[in-house]
């Protein structure tokens, strides 16, 4: 089972490289609606903790922007920390903070350097959170449980990969001749 998930982690590592950190991602289709999550960002860094997220209480933009966000940066790097315990059983909970800490530091640090999007700390915040509620959910499972629901993660993980590579759109789609 640890060789099992820590494939799967590393997976998952490698699609949020691909799809978070360098924005390689086609337009989605769902029904009738067109969500495009690709593309470079640009601003200025934000320093300031919670300053993008009061922004969104704040209204200042759209409530699906504002859900899509949270809940984005939140589950983000649940599944790391859910799959790490079952990958890794020895390891200790300071250990799992400095990973959070690293793992999200490391995304917005990198799309900063490459200019792919701006470093946002409520960003490393809510990923970080979102890590440590994945562990710590792990953590309150029966054994058994835990390797069903790393199963049904990894159902979960290859339905969506398939879903997306059948229903995204490039966004430069080449003429037809």
């Amino acid at each position: 089972m640890k060789i099992f998930t820590r494939t799967l982690i590393a997976f998952y590592l490698l699609l949020l490289i691909k799809f978070v950190v360098f924005k390689d991602l086609d337009m989605i289709l769902v029904g009738h609606m067109r969500f495009y999550f690709g593309g470079t960002q640009t601003g200025d860094p934000n320093w300031i903790p919670f300053k993008t997220i009061a922004s969104y209480f704040m209204g200042n933009k759209g409530l699906l922007i504002v859900g899509l966000n949270l809940a984005g940066n939140l589950l983000l790097l649940a599944p790391i920390g859910f799959l790490i315990p079952a990958g890794f059983p020895d390891i200790r909970r300071n250990t799992i903070f400095m990973l959070a800490l690293c793992t999200s530091l490391s995304i917005e640090i990198i799309q900063h350097i490459f200019q792919i999007g701006f470093f946002d700390i409520d960003d490393v915040l809510l990923n970080s959170l979102g890590f440590i509620l994945g562990y710590y959910f792990c953590a309150l499972l029966p054994g058994n449980w835990q390797k069903a629901f790393t199963l049904m993660f990894s159902i979960i993980l290859l339905g969506l990969l398939l879903y997306y590579l059948s229903h995204s759109v490039p966004m430069n789609p080449m003429p037809l001749r």
